[in-house]
């Protein structure tokens, strides 16, 4: 039997030192990205329909369903909707 725990989904957009990923993370209702970051039990940060970006560049590397990212390479975590025209 599998429990279910709710979650809210973000849109972010995540740089490590040399790509840049936009997708999708699930946290903890009413959980903030900082302490997602901080707190978690894992090495890894698991991301949902991911576009993967080379960051010298900006061409397209690749699009997955899912992806799993060492929590240590990220440089930059934020929400998409805080970007700024």
């Amino acid at each position: 039997m599998y429990v279910k725990i709710d979650k809210e989904s973000f849109e972010v957009v995540i740089m490590t030192a040399t790509l840049k990923i936009v997708g999708t993370i699930y946290t903890l209702p009413q959980e903030r990205l900082t302490d997602f970051m901080g707190e978690s039990t894992s090495n890894n940060l698991p991301v949902t329909n991911a576009t993967i970006y080379n960051l010298a560049d900006g061409s397209l590397i690749a699009k997955t369903k899912f992806l799993s990212l060492n929590r240590e390479d990220v440089t930059v975590l934020f929400p998409s909707s805080e970007m700024i025209d």
